[in-house]
């Protein structure tokens, strides 16, 4: 479980690079304050009791308190990230203003930036890591006023994105099926066949099959598929593999298959979208 605040403090932050492929162990839920998560760089699959859905370099999360989750690995690229606590009641103003619904549904998806954007967010939270280190008498009144200038240029500054199109919404809560879904992004390069997931949670084939869809809303086949192309995005943007060892990374044998997929789903070839990521960069 995330460690509650101080009693002392309102506002905690903290910044820490890790693996690219750590994962949390187990789902988690902050029991006394609200979170607002920033990514410097990395790839990964955020699984909830409410939803799965995926973050990147540039992302912000925030997260209500009582909500279990779990974050997994999608890639090797390192894990730098930003971590804001805020207090129940010290975040209360800003629900206050916006209200429960507009809340619920910033928090349903990850919050997408500009390149510019990104650069004010990032110092941002370097600016409140330095207030906060310095710990002063006045330190957490004066983290309070930048949380809300950070949370309000977020909420103004935020643009769609297609990410949010893959992202599903869960129907119920089973832990197998949350279980499940980590073991498939650590093991896809092995197939992630739906008998070894199955297997895995202690399941039948045909029990897992159904379970699957009543929760996700999605059928495994397509989850799957989903993932693979998501990955294979990743590793067209991250790395010079050829489209045969990324299609072997992604537990396909085939790079034609995973090329025809990849153009069926996003209406480009790899070698095309490989071309527009590095003129973007």
């Amino acid at each position: 479980m995330p460690l509650p605040l101080k009693p002392e403090e309102n506002i905690y932050i903290d910044h820490k690079i890790l693996d690219g492929t750590y994962s949390m162990p187990t789902m988690q839920a902050a029991s006394d304050h609200y979170t607002i998560g920033y990514m410097v760089s990395g790839d990964r699959r955020w699984i909830s009791t409410k939803a799965i859905r995926t973050s990147h370099a540039g992302d912000a999360g925030i997260s209500k308190p009582h909500v279990y989750h779990r974050n997994c690995s999608m890639s090797d690229t390192p894990y730098d990230r930003y971590v804001i606590k805020v207090k129940t009641q010290i975040f209360q103003p800003i629900i206050d203003i916006i209200g429960e619904e507009e809340l619920d549904f910033i928090c349903s998806n990850y919050l997408h930036f500009t390149k510019d954007s990104q650069k004010i967010i990032h110092s941002m939270y370097e600016e409140m890591l330095q207030e906060y280190n310095k710990n002063t008498s006045y330190s957490q009144l004066i983290l309070q006023g930048m949380v809300y200038k950070l949370f309000f240029y977020m909420y103004e500054n935020h643009i769609p994105s297609e990410e949010d199109e893959h992202t599903l919404y869960i129907n119920k809560f089973d832990e197998r099926i949350q279980t499940s879904l980590c073991y498939i992004e650590d093991n896809l390069m092995d197939g992630s066949s739906i008998e070894d997931v199955a297997a895995y949670v202690s399941l039948s084939p045909s029990h897992f099959s159904r379970l699957f869809k009543n929760v996700t809303g999605s059928s495994y086949t397509d989850y799957i598929t989903d993932v693979r192309l998501q990955h294979t995005q990743i590793l067209l943007g991250t790395t010079d593999l050829s489209i045969n060892d990324i299609a072997a990374k992604v537990g396909v044998s085939n790079g034609n298959y995973i090329s025809t997929l990849f153009k069926k789903r996003y209406g480009i070839t790899p070698t095309d979208y490989r071309k527009e990521i590095k003129k973007s960069m």
